[in-house]
């Protein structure tokens, strides 16, 4: 409870106790106030105004007094008493009180009602429709209709005499009775509900507020958009657009609540002159700042900044893993145990020797370990030799090149179940990758997986395999037209199942996460209160609160793999991704468009597309997250290939990039250049409908 809140609970305490004080025998019923307070209560010492405004109407008379009183209060200070000393807002805050202490006791976090208001007030309208009926039935049946049915008059006179002179049954305690808990009821689902739809005396005060001379103040120029305002107060007013609304009570909250002082009361003395909180300054252009990334306030993460790009980097991505004594390699035939695309090449004086080479030894040196009684473990599959005589088999077979059908039947046999050999380069690059991978697929049965995926999972411990059945309710996630479906790093994976390939696809999601940054948005995440990202992902419960501006964490310190969840389930834009070193500021970004088309995008077929970025580029930043957002969006099936203009200059050139950043699948699909929220949608429509 902030410093206001506290001394508005002790006014309205006070108040309290002030307007019933009748039990020391002071009244004063001749005064009024523009509060909601049964005069027929034996401790009330004031009069209510609207008792008050339908006895004048009874007796036919102008209710200049009531009139009087009240509006001289809300020209000086509009609907202050509403918030600070009216007994039956203080009891709707208290109401409010219960509620927040049992959200906080319920594990499930209840979201704040939002309720949007169009141009017109209706809530406004609501009141004076009970004012104006409440006059009306006055002087139609001569008698106070609305104070035998008023929930205040239900609390402080018709319980207290039922108690006193006993309990006597009739239509209009009923009606009393049934009203106050519909409105307890009510209170309980909307925030102060009595004074957002019904309140009489509200309709007077509300438009009071635009006149006062009690007036609030937004200091827009250095606001930071937080929307802590809005969140706070109890009757959902967008205090940044309307900081003087018909609704408002002045009950501050969103005045206590401001993190940065940006809200506070000034006087208006009827627009002649103006005593603002805040000094009028002239608005000033944000500067572009460059923030270098760092690693702060990870735990356990040391500095590791480079000033400059390595040699290593600056080496082709497309080209690296290719060999140059390719023409030494020799690819082992599809019949050798390995399905069409898993390519695994050997070295050609090895082929030449043994003509074969099964995983660790060749299938002849098998057979006389078996024969002698010496084969290992790993083989020991007895059963291969139980229907007939191998060896017969073999003498018909030239050495070089073993028939098909023998060798693959025995082959498979003395082979280890779902794994195969990796190429010594491959292998040893494995073993030396230093970033996080995450790999699922998706298969009817495990069997289905292919054996290279499997071998290329256990080169390295720094990649996380998930084995998910078709049948499971996760996978229905997941693309399940083509099966067996892979996903390395939530990108859907449709090229071959081939050594070289699967290879290729790593050495490209490593050089993206090498090369790409978080960045986090203070002002925009400073009183979340859905905080997404925890929930979507356990990196952000690593990282520590920020300071003010914003943070920038490269990716390979915290293995982030890249999947776009937290960048789309942000409700406040606070999460961006960046290409190079720097984040320029970029006021424009925005997602909100392409999130409202998830139907669009994720009805489309798999694609992969390349993305021609510059480092350090404002655009290229931008395009980075729409590439990142339409991938996860898809549902991983439209996946990416990320280039680096500068080092890929003859790349760029042979697909005829005309400008940078440029979305590309074909010369006929691409768009580039000042990239917007429309022209990807574009760009989505075109490829949906485009057929290889």
């Amino acid at each position: 409870m902030g410093k206001i809140k506290k001394i508005r609970t002790l006014s309205q305490s006070i108040s309290l106790v002030l307007i019933n004080i009748g039990f020391l025998g002071i009244f004063v019923k001749h005064l009024t106030f523009p509060v909601f307070n049964c005069y027929a209560c034996p401790w009330a010492s004031i009069g209510c105004p609207i008792g008050l405004l339908q006895n004048f109407v009874m007796n036919g008379q102008v209710p200049t007094y009531v009139m009087g009183a009240m509006g001289s209060v809300f020209v000086v200070v509009g609907s202050a008493f509403c918030g600070w000393i009216c007994p039956f807002g203080f009891f709707q805050d208290a109401i409010d009180f219960v509620k927040g202490i049992i959200k906080k006791n319920n594990k499930k976090t209840v979201r704040k009602r939002k309720i949007n208001y169009k141009s017109i007030d209706l809530s406004l309208i609501t009141r004076l429709i009970v004012l104006l009926t409440t006059l009306v039935l006055a002087f139609t049946f001569v008698d106070t209709i609305f104070c035998k049915l008023c929930p205040v008059g239900t609390i402080q006179a018709a319980f207290p005499y039922q108690i006193t002179y006993g309990f006597s049954y009739n239509i209009w305690l009923a009606a009393r009775i049934g009203i106050l808990v519909l409105l307890l009821v009510m209170f309980f689902v909307i925030s102060r509900f009595w004074c957002r739809y019904l309140c009489p005396i509200g309709a007077l005060a509300g438009p009071s507020n635009k006149i006062s001379l009690l007036k609030m103040y937004h200091n827009g120029n250095n606001c930071d958009g937080c929307n802590i305002c809005k969140d706070v107060c109890p009757l959902d007013i967008d205090v940044m657009k309307d900081q003087n609304s018909s609704r408002c009570t002045r009950c501050a909250d969103c005045i206590d609540k401001c993190p940065k002082g940006h809200l506070a009361f000034g006087l208006d003395i009827f627009g002649l002159v103006a005593v603002s909180p805040f000094k009028k300054k002239k608005p000033k252009v944000p500067e572009k700042k460059a923030v270098v990334t760092s690693s702060k306030g990870i735990p356990e993460v040391e500095k590791r900044l480079e000033t400059e790009v390595s040699e290593q980097r600056r080496q082709d991505v497309s080209e690296e893993f290719k060999y140059e004594d390719k023409e030494k390699l020799v690819e082992r035939p599809t019949y050798m145990g390995f399905k069409k695309g898993e390519r695994v090449y050997v070295p050609y004086e090895e082929i030449k020797k043994i003509g074969i080479r099964p995983p660790k030894t060749s299938l002849s040196v098998l057979l006389k370990q078996y024969s002698e009684g010496r084969l290992g473990e790993d083989y020991n599959a007895t059963e291969a030799f139980v229907d007939e005589t191998v060896g017969e088999k073999l003498r018909d077979t030239p050495k070089t090149f073993p028939r098909e059908e023998v060798d693959k039947k025995y082959f498979e046999k003395f082979r280890i179940p779902k794994r195969t050999e990796l190429h010594s380069e491959h292998l040893k690059y494995l073993k030396n990758l230093d970033v996080y991978l995450d790999v699922k697929a998706i298969a009817n049965s495990i069997d289905d997986i292919p054996a290279v995926l499997l071998a290329i999972v256990d080169g390295s411990d720094r990649i996380k395999f998930q084995y998910m059945n078709t049948r499971e309710q996760s996978a229905n996630w997941y693309y399940k037209d083509k099966l067996p479906s892979v996903y390395i790093n939530e990108k859907y994976y449709n090229s071959l199942f081939s050594e070289d390939e699967i290879i290729y696809k790593i050495k490209l999601e490593k050089y993206m996460i090498e090369n790409t940054s978080l960045v986090l948005d203070y002002k925009k995440c400073i009183g979340c209160n859905a905080q997404n990202c925890k929930k979507v992902c356990d990196i952000f419960n690593k990282i520590p609160p920020m300071e003010d501006g914003y943070s920038v964490y490269p990716l390979k310190e915290f293995d982030c793999t890249l999947c776009g969840k937290c960048l789309v389930e942000c409700e406040r834009g606070g999460i961006s991704f960046i290409f190079g070193e720097k984040h320029i500021e970029d006021s424009n970004f925005s997602i909100e468009t392409i999130k409202k088309n998830r139907e669009l995008i994720s009805s489309i077929d798999p694609k992969t597309f390349m993305l021609f970025l510059e480092k350090n580029k404002k655009h290229s930043n931008r395009a980075l997250n729409y590439a990142i957002a339409l991938s996860y969006l898809s549902h991983g099936k439209l996946s990416y290939q990320l280039i680096d203009i500068s080092i890929n200059e003859e790349l760029a050139l042979k697909r005829n990039i005309s400008a940078v950043p440029c979305f590309w699948i074909s010369n006929k699909i691409q768009v580039s250049g000042m990239i917007s929220e429309s022209s990807i949608l574009a760009f989505v429509r075109k490829i949906s409908k485009w057929k290889e």
